[in-house]
């Protein structure tokens, strides 16, 4: 496809290749450009995703030729209905100003993500493309549980995000509002007028009492349960706003399995290196409303029961490490007692996150496939539609109802 399909001219690509080399003065001619698919089925919810292929001739080298793989992602548009709740949400928007205003700088101390090397119209971005390295999606990943491995790599990647936060506000002495101010207002779960979110927790609220409805029909306290549960979902709103008691760093907000992307030992398929992906949810509040999200959306109960204590200290001896090496002490800036307090706090967020989006990304990938198919199939998976769909899965599907079944546990034993 031509890249002008998308918006890209010339002047797009000749700006993406001088940032590519670091070298604004290059002397360089672009051969050719292509933009092709990133995969033949739909990869993510938020966004599409393509390759970009730029042959370059390097002038200082008439024989040079090169070519550039760079990964391309746009704001969908084959269905308006999505493109305009997009729109009106701003996930696009907030990305592209992550990547342009702030990443730069906290890339400065370390890799948490890919580079970008151009954002345009607040509607496309075009990204390192980490195929290239070898990074990848988890293959194997059962309904969304990552092994032992791949989480503490994940964690890894998290605490560097949180760490180069936390060092750009104390190198600046300043705080990431103050530095990019309005880039992390919260998007997903606030409570205002015309949000279309609102009447997206409403509906998810709605699923989540009707399926407790079967999962738990022969519990006696079933009436208190359903009595509880809007409540304590609508917690949300309130656990997603900045503390005004523990330091906030720059949050990911959206850590299920396909938002990490691993590489692997070419000699032992072991997973080595974790970067992650997808800012449009990015908000400002303490780091262990992450770490809960990352540790509960990606494991069971069963798990956390015996790992959670384990996992924690993980996390904070990575943060430790990423301080001492740019010379900094962690207790000072971040300190390790007040991290563990605020984690007991932010478990509430994790198992309700672990509900909000698991109940659709869990969803077969034949049902993910329905709902963006067309137009009408995508403004039919909301209200009365999607509770039938998610019933329907329920009741069809084993992976499906186990991991939804221990999901609705984890929350109701929180009541």
């Amino acid at each position: 496809m031509n890249p002008e399909k998308f918006n890209l001219h010339r002047n797009d690509l000749e700006a993406i290749v001088k940032r590519y080399y670091t070298n604004p003065k290059l002397h360089f001619k672009i051969i050719s450009s292509d933009v092709s698919r990133f995969s033949g089925s739909r990869v993510g919810y938020l966004g599409d995703h393509f390759f970009l292929k730029l042959e370059v001739n390097l002038r200082d080298n008439e024989n040079q030729k090169e070519i550039l793989s760079l990964f391309l992602k746009i704001i969908p548009t084959a269905i308006p209905a999505l493109t305009t709740y997009l729109e009106a949400i701003g996930t696009s928007r907030k990305e592209t100003r992550l990547y342009t205003d702030l990443f730069p700088r906290m890339q400065q101390f370390t890799r948490f993500a890919p580079k970008a090397y151009l954002a345009k119209d607040d509607r496309l971005l075009v990204l390192e493309d980490l195929t290239v390295e070898g990074f990848r999606s988890i293959e194997g990943a059962d309904m969304g549980i990552l092994d032992n491995a791949h989480l503490e790599l994940a964690l890894v990647a998290l605490a560097k995000l949180h760490c180069a936060s936390l060092m750009l506000e104390t190198k600046t002495g300043r705080t990431i509002p103050e530095l990019c101010p309005g880039a992390l207002d919260e998007n997903c779960w606030i409570l205002k007028d015309n949000n279309p979110r609102v009447e997206e927790l409403e509906n998810a609220i709605q699923v989540l009492c009707e399926l407790v409805k079967v999962i738990e029909k022969d519990n006696a306290d079933l009436p208190k349960i359903l009595e509880k549960l809007p409540k304590f979902v609508l917690q949300i709103y309130e656990l997603v706003i900045p503390s005004d008691k523990c330091r906030n760093v720059v949050s990911h907000g959206d850590l299920w399995g396909s938002n990490m992307l691993f590489k692997y030992s070419k000699s032992t398929a072991t997973p080595v290196d974790c970067l992650i992906v997808d800012f449009q949810f990015a908000r400002y509040v303490p780091p262990a409303y992450d770490v809960n999200m990352l540790i509960t959306l990606t494991t069971t109960g069963g798990f956390r029961k015996q790992h959670y204590s384990r996992l924690i200290d993980f996390y904070y001896g990575t943060v430790r490490r990423e301080f001492i090496s740019q010379c900094l002490s962690p207790e000072e800036i971040f300190p390790e007692q007040q991290f563990r307090d605020s984690c007991e706090r932010y478990k509430v967020s994790g198992v309700i996150d672990n509900f909000l989006m698991n109940h659709v990304t869990l969803l077969p990938r034949k049902y993910v496939d329905r709902v963006f198919s067309s137009p009408e199939e995508y403004s039919n998976f909301s209200g009365e539609d999607k509770v039938r769909m998610c019933l329907e899965v329920l009741d069809n599907d084993s992976q499906y109802r186990t991991r939804i079944s221990g999901i609705i546990k984890d929350l109701i034993d929180m009541l």
